[in-house]
């Protein structure tokens, strides 16, 4: 009898093996596919959009499929999928761009120094640095142009351009939910996501209209050591990099003729936490050691005094007017932008568990 059901364990485990590998590889297939499947951009303003295979622009472009087998959250994930690019924030704040494509790049959160890659929100201009590494949700497609696009976009986009995409209201109706939690090793807390739309016809072929929201609790990753008695701190550590991020995105398609559609979009935004994690180390070949706190650049273990914090507001409007024309089969396309920002934080410069060095800051 033992002999016999060890037989049947080893079939069940054997099966459910199976199984699972044959569900794996039908999952990576399809994942497979929707990463080839034929993509329309919009960066090359061309009525209709452009397939990615026949652009004559260096482009790397994600459409909702894409972005859902990617798991892309923020710009910064994509990073690791674009050749040639870095789409990181600057480290002293968090929501601050530090983007380089092909090498050209900033790296500084003042707001008067203009970046080098533009980033576009259903083709308003966000003009600075400040809140645009912020997480994504309900999109249409990501575009990444690589190289100079001054004859399409403008200024600031010497090292190339992002374009992002939101959805636009359905013809039928439609609801979505989705729901994630996710914990690191290290973490003592947890990562919680939320997020849904709801989207239809208000009046049949003339008015739709749709709402989506997102909300995101971060408990945070990381443990930041206190210094101990030394310090005249206690022995131990705490949770650090707690945030929390709220959106709100309702948006209108009115479309009075067969040839005039106008897309009226609206987002308001909150997003606060902890300040950055910033780690004090040696230089680079071990020299010059800091007195007071040393850690290995290898590691994630930081000391600070000062917690710091951020937080983001931010309203904007987008009017999007398209017109076609009989002449040059075309259509013409206004766009009418908006955006109130407000963020404030404070940061442990020094990166110590001492008060030598603390910055606060504001941009309006």
């Amino acid at each position: 009898m033992k002999t016999r059901n060890s037989l049947k364990v080893a079939m069940f485990c054997a099966a459910s093996c199976f199984a699972l590998t044959s569900a794996g590889t039908a999952n990576a297939q399809s994942a497979q596919s929707v990463l080839e499947d034929e993509i329309i951009i919009t960066a090359t303003k061309k009525a209709g959009g452009t397939n990615i295979q026949e652009a004559p622009v260096a482009i790397s472009a994600f459409g909702e499929k894409q972005l859902e087998v990617l798991h892309v959250s923020d710009l910064q994930s994509l990073s690791y999928s674009v050749p040639n690019v870095s789409l990181d924030d600057i480290g002293t704040t968090p929501g601050v761009a530090n983007f380089s494509i092909r090498g050209l790049g900033i790296n500084s959160s003042i707001p008067s120094i203009d970046p080098t890659v533009g980033v576009f929100v259903d083709g308003m201009y966000l003009g600075i640095n400040a809140g645009v590494v912020l997480d994504l949700f309900d999109l249409e497609s990501i575009e990444v142009l690589r190289g100079p696009q001054g004859i399409l976009f403008g200024r600031n986009v010497t090292g190339g351009a992002v374009l992002i995409n939101t959805k636009k209201p359905t013809d039928e109706f439609q609801a979505s939910f989705k729901a994630a939690a996710e914990s690191g090793f290290k973490n003592t807390g947890g990562n919680y996501y939320l997020m849904g739309s709801v989207s239809g016809p208000l009046i049949e072929d003339k008015l739709k209209a749709k709402v989506s929201a997102y909300y995101n609790k971060d408990d945070g990753y990381f443990k930041n050591y206190e210094g101990g008695p030394a310090f005249g701190q206690p022995d131990e550590f705490s949770t650090f990099g707690q945030s929390e991020t709220f959106m709100i995105r309702p948006s209108l398609v009115f479309t009075p003729t067969d040839n005039t559609e106008f897309i009226l979009r609206y987002e308001h935004g909150e997003s606060d936490g902890d300040g950055p994690a910033s780690q004090n180390h040696p230089g680079r070949n071990g020299t010059f050691p800091n007195a007071f706190a040393n850690f290995d650049r290898n590691s994630d273990s930081f000391s600070i005094d000062e917690d710091g914090f951020y937080d983001n507001n931010w309203d904007q409007i987008i009017l999007e007017t398209n017109i076609d024309v009989a002449f040059g089969d075309g259509t013409i396309t206004n766009i009418f932008g908006y955006r109130d920002f407000l963020g404030t934080g404070r940061s442990d410069i020094d990166a110590t568990p001492l008060p030598l060095f603390h910055a606060s800051f504001a941009t309006d």
